[in-house]
């Protein structure tokens, strides 16, 4: 039993240090005109501070083609809009992962002990075959 809470806590150790260590990918989304489109912001120094009106319009994407080639580009501020976001947190994974796991692992763990009480039932039936499970009730007297 000791050793099964040894394991437990190095399990959740591990799981903790990945939560904590791993971060989640950063998204610039920039929006020209009513169009939208998402970009990873990749490198070791990715941050929020990259994603600004001018990174949209460095990308060269199709929809801010229109704001790009404008003779007068003192609109585009206001045609291209550009927030960042994170999508699929490692730590949600982890979570999401963990719960799966912990339900599945419940399950099996029944029904092990459903199968071993019924095997166990089983060999006690092998042994006593002519004794019924049951105690036959009286005759009704009239």
């Amino acid at each position: 039993m000791l050793r099964f809470h040894h394991l437990l806590l190095l399990f959740l150790g591990i799981l903790t240090s990945l939560a904590t260590a791993a971060s989640a990918p950063l998204f610039c989304k920039c929006t020209c005109f009513k169009n939208s489109t998402l970009i990873q912001l990749s490198g070791a120094q990715a941050s929020c501070t990259q994603c600004t009106h001018a990174f949209c319009l460095s990308q060269n994407l199709p929809i801010c083609k229109d704001v790009v080639t404008a003779p007068d580009n003192a609109n585009a501020n206001a045609e291209v809009f550009s927030t960042c976001i994170q999508r699929d947190s490692r730590k949600d994974q982890i979570i999401v992962w963990g719960f799966i796991l912990g339900t599945t692992g419940l399950l099996g763990w029944a029904a092990a002990k459903r199968i071993d009480e019924m095997r166990r039932q089983g060999k006690k039936a092998a042994v006593t075959p002519n004794r019924t499970p049951y105690a036959p009730l009286p005759a009704a007297s009239d």
